[in-house]
């Protein structure tokens, strides 16, 4: 008998008490980054962001955990494999010898069960009643809910204004944006809620009551020209433009760069983000070209692999372009509006490159087609259910420290 069902849980529960970060349930995107970075420097695998998000149900997915991915989470938590951590966790019903088992003759009045059971089924009936003569329409035509920004850099606080006193709701929260892990409580009779956000991007922030959404607006951080980032659990490190725009019109992040804030490049390279997100940057997100030329500039310790991920931002999701050296394209995740195509069980052998020269990158969406190019040579192409709404910037990320030579859509 398999225990996935128990096991699963069990496993998180181990993968949080190593982490030591607290309450998964607090667990913001930048944790989930970091995460996936432990997991590939202790099992050589990389798992992205929205793997782990599924294993822990903030993403809605119907099918189960790879084989594959099941073993590289419990080599995490020193485990050989997964069936090690199965069977070091089964159910402490199960009895340590079931051939000892004795059955027992137990004598039963047939009427006293009968009357028991009539009695359970009134006692339900009665409190099924009680509880549905006691619910209510939830109220909340005459209720406010608005935002405004405190800066326009990069940590960004921003003040929700809100008013539900005509509601009869029973509880309130404040959610910053799809990840219900930051949805917060607030005070019925309050007026006001501050959240901090760390990185540009496009919010959707929602008002709740009880547990229906009722209000929602968007919010759009922008990075002010282009923005790196040293990405950590709690809160990143900043460089600004005048650090990452280099005189030769190259974005790019070096050691000097990251000695500046106190980095040091070892084996254990930091994760590096570099944002372009404003409002020359949006594009409708149905039909468009996509060009970019990039570097990885680091093979050193944990960055043998030199992994880069381009990321167009969109307004409901996103697209992710991987590379890597050909070596490690099966640790590769690949996303095509909103569509994860992992490199263990697909092809993506066309996005391992050389990275002692720019490698280039074309991406053309039309007609709910996506087609990538590299250098040149067309590598994939998939047809998607649904768009991931209009782009509104980039994000590219490096192990350690990587260059861009021009990033343009059309």
């Amino acid at each position: 008998m398999i225990y996935e069902n128990d096991s699963l849980p069990y496993c998180r529960t181990l993968i949080e008490q190593k982490v030591g970060w607290g309450s998964s349930e607090l667990w913001q995107n930048s944790d989930f980054e970091e995460l996936s970075k432990l997991i590939l420097t202790k099992t050589g695998v990389s798992l992205s962001v929205s793997t782990l998000k599924r294993i822990w149900g903030r993403v809605k997915y119907d099918s189960s955990p790879t084989p594959a991915t099941l073993d590289t989470l419990a080599r995490f938590v020193d485990f050989e494999n997964w069936r090690s951590l199965r069977l070091g966790h089964q159910p402490s019903f199960i009895p340590a010898d079931p051939v000892r088992l004795v059955k027992i003759p137990v004598f039963i009045n047939s009427k006293l069960v009968f009357m028991a059971v009539l009695i359970g089924l009134a006692i339900l009936l009665c409190a099924l009643l009680s509880i549905w003569s006691k619910k209510e329409t939830l109220v909340y035509d005459k209720i406010n809910f608005t935002s405004r920004f405190v800066a326009k850099s990069i940590p960004n606080t921003t003040v929700f204004q809100y008013d539900v006193s005509n509601s009869n709701a029973d509880s309130v929260f404040i959610q910053q944006s799809w990840d219900p892990a930051l949805r917060f409580p607030v005070s019925k009779k309050g007026k006001y809620y501050t959240s901090t956000y760390y990185y540009p991007g496009y919010y959707r922030a929602k008002l709740i009551l009880n547990d229906s959404i009722v209000r929602e607006h968007d919010l759009f951080i922008t990075s002010n020209g282009w923005l790196g980032t040293v990405d950590r659990p709690t809160i990143p490190l900043y460089m600004n433009a005048d650090v990452v725009e280099k005189q030769n019109k190259i974005i790019s992040v070096t050691e000097s760069d990251l000695k500046t804030i106190g980095i040091q490049l070892q084996n254990d390279a930091p994760s590096v983000s570099l944002f372009k997100v404003d409002s020359t940057q949006i594009n409708p997100g149905k039909q468009f070209v996509f060009e970019t030329a990039v570097q990885s500039t680091y093979s050193n310790g944990d960055g043998v692999c030199q992994m880069v991920d381009i990321e167009l931002l969109c307004t409901e999701g996103s697209h992710v372009i991987p590379l890597s050296t050909p070596g490690c394209v099966g640790k590769l995740n690949l996303v095509v509006s909103n569509e994860e195509i992992d490199g263990i069980t697909n092809d993506l052998s066309g996005f391992g490159v050389d990275f002692k020269k720019w490698v280039s990158v074309r991406y053309e969406v039309a007609g709910k087609q996506g087609r990538i190019f590299i250098n040149n040579d067309l590598v994939y192409q998939r047809y998607f259910e649904s768009t991931a709404g209009k782009v509104v910037g980039f994000r590219y990320r490096f192990t350690g420290t990587g260059a861009i030579k021009y990033a343009r859509i059309k």
